[in-house]
């Protein structure tokens, strides 16, 4: 557990009030928006190459669909950095999503009965 909190930097706490949403809200919004931040920036790259396209001269040797690509590889090394800093935090707060504690609920001396609930939400069982 203390190898995950040091791997998973809480980056959704910035933007997303934990107390106002469930955890399976933040659950998926933080798996789901490195793809959206990642798409963004691959677009500005698509932009920007053909933005340079409509500013450029008048001769121009290649149609737009092949600048259009050109672009989204301008940002790609970019895209793939991303990828990198954003797969620890996200693998560690989907993995801790499944993490669970246990308690004994059974008097002593009788049968052990236990019940788990989730360590990130306590009130799934």
């Amino acid at each position: 557990d203390k190898l995950a909190n040091v791997i998973s930097i809480d980056w959704s706490g910035f933007f997303l009030p934990t107390q106002c949403l469930p955890y399976w809200s933040r659950l998926v919004a933080v798996s789901i928006s490195p793809v959206g931040v990642i798409a963004l920036l691959l677009l500005a790259g698509v932009g920007l190459r053909l933005h340079q396209r409509r500013l450029a001269s008048a001769p121009r040797p290649l149609p737009w669909h092949a600048e259009a690509a050109l672009g989204l590889l301008d940002l790609t090394p970019a895209s793939l950095f991303l990828v990198f800093c954003f797969v620890p935090s996200v693998s560690a707060f989907i993995f801790r999503a499944w993490s669970c504690q246990a308690y004994t609920i059974s008097p002593p001396g009788e049968a052990l009965a236990l019940v788990e609930y989730m360590r990130q939400d306590a009130s799934v069982e």
